[in-house]
């Protein structure tokens, strides 16, 4: 691990929604920050000329396109964890995770092609990228074999160690790895998922303080404009079961989003107080409808919506906007 290099030059609070406007590379950006609710050029010089993938814990996976390394960045205070180089590009449309944190015993910086069935992993202090290909089949409702993406379209998330994915109605997929060579291994878990009862929806998997959520943005009708109501379920791994919530805490907030039209659905979650938030807030970036990407914040307690156009006018972006966070301690 580096030691600390020169902090973001963000020029606003952490978290923040990133826009790309005119590079794939960060340059130009306007940056949104939800506290102060202000939207402010600048760029993160770090970052400058490499593609970067958002993790739900913070860091910020880069890749320089011309060399192939590989590093983890943290915003908060700049801190780099150096990777191995890649032996070529990554493919165009990406998910990038993490298994645990990085100063657990074994963590792994997991992405994801969302365009096959393929995966990269490292270790934190491995020497190379081991690509991994996986096959998942479901039954549709004609009984018929479907090939199922680990990411594509819905959550993933990770906590404790494994790497949790929704499958089908009644199955949790995960991955595991092993206690002695740290091999990727796939396993399912049976639970009913809960009942989609409008014809559009959206359903995210977060961590928080250690534990699994799922969150189901339903929305009114065709309409993907307009949010009818949304679902919060917390995993019973005991029994296994999801069961619904009211409350995430209060000192909670769950940041979520996706890239354009959902082929990939994000959730976050970081405190409330040392950020400046209201807790018990969900922050829902609406990337499923196409252009808008307005951002919809939902309180929990009081059951009220409030929906920001930071970026209405904007030209629209390579990708929607994405959340930029803390690392939780």
């Amino acid at each position: 691990m580096a030691g600390a290099g020169p902090s973001t030059s963000a020029a606003v609070a952490l978290p923040f929604l990133v826009h790309d406007v005119g590079s794939e590379y960060y340059e130009p950006q306007s940056q949104y920050g939800i506290a102060s609710q202000s939207l402010v050029d600048a760029t993160i010089e770090q970052l400058q000329d490499h593609r970067c993938f958002e993790t739900p814990q913070g860091w910020i996976l880069a890749l320089d396109p011309a060399s192939l390394r590989t590093f983890l960045w943290r915003p908060e205070d700049g801190e780099r964890i150096t990777m191995p180089s890649m032996d070529k590009d990554l493919p165009m449309n990406c998910k990038c995770l993490l298994s645990d944190k990085p100063s657990a015993s074994f963590c792994a910086v997991m992405v994801l092609d969302l365009d096959d069935f393929d995966y990269w992993l490292c270790p934190i202090g491995g020497s190379k990228w081991e690509r991994h290909g996986y096959s998942l089949t479901m039954y549709n409702a004609k009984d018929q074999p479907v090939e199922r993406h680990m990411a594509r379209r819905h959550g993933i998330a990770a906590v404790g160690g494994k790497v949790y994915f929704e499958f089908t109605g009644n199955e949790l997929g995960f991955v595991e790895f092993d206690s002695v060579d740290h091999k990727p291994n796939l396993g399912m878990i049976e639970v009913d998922m809960i009942d989609t009862v409008m014809p559009l929806w959206s359903s995210y998997l977060v961590e928080s303080c250690g534990e699994l959520f799922l969150v189901v943005v339903f929305f009114d009708g065709d309409n993907v404009h307009k949010i009818a109501e949304v679902a919060v379920c917390k995993m019973d791994f005991s029994t296994p079961a999801w069961c619904k919530v009211e409350t995430i805490g209060d000192d909670r907030v769950f940041l979520l989003g996706g890239d354009r039209i959902g082929v990939s659905n994000f959730g976050a979650s970081c405190s409330a107080s040392q950020h400046g938030l209201t807790g018990n807030c969900l922050y829902f970036l609406n990337h499923i409808a196409i252009n808008e990407n307005f951002l919809h914040v939902i309180n929990l307690e009081k059951g009220t919506e409030e929906v920001q156009r930071p970026f209405r006018g904007f030209v629209d972006p390579l990708r929607p906007p994405f959340w930029m966070l803390t690392t939780d301690p």
